[in-house]
């Protein structure tokens, strides 16, 4: 599975295991697959993504929205990180 970072200048791609996306909702791992969504990401929370075959790594969100698709996660994330 695909995930795409997109920031006001830069676009940062992995190919993932999962992501876990933290919502006003509560949280979630996605995984390929997955219901197509978009949705707001809490503001003050980590997202979590396992790149395949490697670490977990993490980013802070201080402000995001997420597309998921089947094969793809887009990150739209409003500033630079």
């Amino acid at each position: 599975m695909k995930l795409k970072i997109i920031t006001t200048q830069k676009i940062i791609e992995h190919e993932i295991d999962w992501v876990e996306l933290n919502t006003p909702a509560g949280n979630m791992v996605i995984q390929q697959g997955h219901a197509p969504m978009i949705i707001q990401l809490s503001q003050g929370h980590e997202l979590l993504y396992q790149i395949s075959g490697a670490a977990i790594e993490s980013i802070l969100i201080v402000q995001a929205v997420a597309h998921v698709t089947r094969f793809e996660v887009q990150i739209l994330i409003p500033m630079d990180i």
